[in-house]
Formats: C-alpha cells, structure tokens, sequence
C-alpha cells in the first residue's frame, strides 16, 4: 500500500498530462472537435490512472478531464456555460462513468491485494505445516534409528561378551571353544556390517556416492556381493543364473553392494535351508539382477513402505535382528548409476526384487575383459 501512496503523485501529474496531451492534439493537431471522441479518449485515460493509482488521483483526473471536454468540446466553445441541457446529461454521464469506473478498477485491484495476501498468508501457513510435519518425522525417524541401532548393537555385543567368558571356562572342550570362536566371529563380521551400513547412509545423504564404471562380468558382481555377507549366507544355498559371456559397463562396487543387501535380506527373511535364486542377465539396455527368495512374501501393507529408511515390515516382529536399512541403502546407491529397484510377490510364493542398471554391453574378449 506504501508503494501505491508514493505513486500517486506521479500518476496525478500523468494523468493530468495525458488529458492536456490529447486535448492540444485533438485541436490544434488534428483539429478535431467532436465531443463523444475526446469523451470516450478522456474515459480511457482515466480508467488507465484508476487501474494504475489509487481512487482520489482517478476522480481528480476524471474532474480535469470533464472540465476540458465542457471548455473545449461543446458549444459554446472557450467557456465553462452550458447552452444546450443535453450537454448537461452528457457531462454528468462522463462524470459518473469515469467515478463508477475507477471505484471498480480500484475494488478490483484491492481485491487482487487481499487475494494474494491470502495467499500468501496461506503458502506460509502450508510451508510452516510441512516443516513442522518435517521435522516430527524426523523426531520419529531419529528415534526408529537409535532404537533400532542399540538393540542391534546390543544382541552382538551381548554374544560377543557371552563367547568370550565361556573361552575362559577350563571345562569348555575344544569343540565347544571352536564354536564359541565362531560366534565371537559371526557377531563381530554383523558389527562390521552395521557400521559399513551407517557409513553408506551417511555416504548417500551427502551425495558422495559416485558411479564409477568399468567392464565387468555380471558373475565377479555376484561373487563379490556374496562374499560381503558371507555369514549371512552360511544357512542357505546361493543358486546363481547368468545366460551371457558378455561384459557390462557398471560400476562393480555400487552394483554389488546394492546386490549384496538384497541377499542379506533375502537371508534373513526366509528359512534356514531354503534357496536363493539369483539370476543375471545382460541386455542391448543394461544390467538385470533378479534375487528371488522362497519364503513368505512380503506383505501387501508392507509393499508401498518397503525401501523406506528403518522400515521394518510385519514380519520384522518375529526377528530379533535388522535394521531397516538395507533395502534403502541399495535404492540410494543404485539411484547414483541411474539404476532402481523393484520388487514383488512371486506367483508361486517368496519375494522377487529385482535390480536395473542401465549400461552398455560388448563381447568378452579371449584375452581378458577388456
């Protein structure tokens, strides 16, 4: 509103201006006389300082420019007497025309005023709500995550410290110290892993996950995805399928990491003993890694929440371990080679995910991969 007042000046004096302008150049350029063409040029004027101004400078303008269509448009000529009535009608008519029309320029544009205040006001109220929801969700995904991360640093520091004071026992056999050294093992390889996760995570939120590509044969992505959870994979056989020589070009690392979780998850969400099929397969438009468990799928609530960050299904509540992180680890690090994640309820039981890398494929060569 400030802005407009500071205006109105200027605009009075344009306004002003104007109906001199085309006044001087009706008659003495153009030397026209006709009253209803200087009116209806005089009604544009003001309506155009209505539009641009506040109300009093569009009346004050509208008073100017009707003195000027009586003093110099209708008879008699160079005076302000009215001979003829009708003139009187035609000036009142341009008055009231002029006045009407810049109250509602000017109701107009309050309103337009009002409307984006309101919606401006509204845009806040909808930003303060969404950081407010923010940062609740975020209270509660801090909590989700300590909880998570000190139950899962618990158990393995509690087997851990269990293992190790049976070693001390004098009657343990040496079978018995073998598996209490194997657990030890075991547990410290799951801490190791924890950590690698946390630091993933940290990795993706920074953006500091960069794709570097190389060729590579689909089979060293699978070995080397298997060895990193090795002990998971010690219950289950690992059935690999992989229908081509031919090498793509993905980075081995981000690739196989993202695999590697899927065979965890897979691992720890199915019965010991029961397989885990995974089959590779190179295409003219990249890398295809299905992972497919036997188990008892996922659950239909749990689908659309799956890769969410520490979400843990329905059947998490019968597992004492897990963190909820995998799964959003391997989306974030697939995301970085433009890579993403499916995953879906085989028709025959057990969950299929299934991992896509968009890459370029070329023929091995008998001399190596390159």
């Amino acid at each position: 509103m400030g802005t407009v007042l500071r205006r109105d000046p200027f605009s009075l004096v344009l306004a002003i201006a104007s109906v001199g302008a085309i006044t001087a150049g009706y008659l003495l350029g153009l030397h026209l006389t006709n009253p209803t063409t200087a009116a209806l040029t005089y009604l544009l004027v003001v309506l155009i300082t209505a539009a641009a101004s506040t109300l009093w400078v569009a009346i004050v303008a509208s008073v100017m420019a009707d003195l000027c269509l009586n003093y110099f448009f209708m008879p008699p000529f160079g005076t302000f007497r009215i001979a003829d009535p009708q003139n009187w009608v035609a000036l009142l008519a341009f008055f009231a025309v002029s006045v009407i029309g810049s109250r509602l320029s000017t109701a107009v544009r309050k309103r337009e005023r009002e409307a984006r205040a309101q919606a401006a006001e509204r845009a806040q109220l909808i930003e303060d709500r969404n950081a407010a929801e923010l940062a609740r969700k975020s209270e509660e995904l801090k909590s989700v995550m300590l909880g998570s991360l000190g139950h899962n640093l618990k158990t393995p520091l509690t087997a851990i410290r269990l293992s190790a004071n049976n070693l001390k026992a004098s009657w343990l056999p040496e079978t018995g110290r073998e598996e209490q050294a194997d657990v030890i093992l075991v547990e410290v390889e799951r801490l190791d892993r924890l950590f690698h996760n946390i630091l993933e995570l940290a990795r993706i939120d920074a953006g500091a996950v960069a794709a570097d590509r190389r060729w590579v044969h689909p089979p060293e992505i699978f070995e080397a995805a298997r060895d990193q959870v090795e002990h998971s994979l010690r219950q289950h056989p690992v059935e690999l399928a992989c229908g081509s020589d031919d090498l793509v070009l993905v980075d081995p690392r981000i690739t196989g990491s993202a695999l590697a979780h899927l065979l965890e998850n897979a691992a720890q969400y199915t019965r010991p003993g029961s397989p885990i099929n995974v089959d590779m397969c190179v295409s003219s438009e990249g890398l295809t890694v299905r992972v497919r468990d036997h188990g008892p799928g996922i659950a239909a609530g749990d689908l659309p929440h799956l890769f969410d960050r520490f979400y843990r299904g329905t059947a998490a509540s019968a597992r004492t371990s897990g963190t909820g992180m995998g799964l959003s680890i391997a989306r974030g690090m697939l995301s970085s080679e433009r890579g993403r994640i499916e995953v879906e309820n085989a028709s025959d039981g057990g969950a299929q995910f299934t991992i896509f890398v968009p890459a370029e494929r070329k023929a091995a060569t008998a001399g190596g991969n390159a």
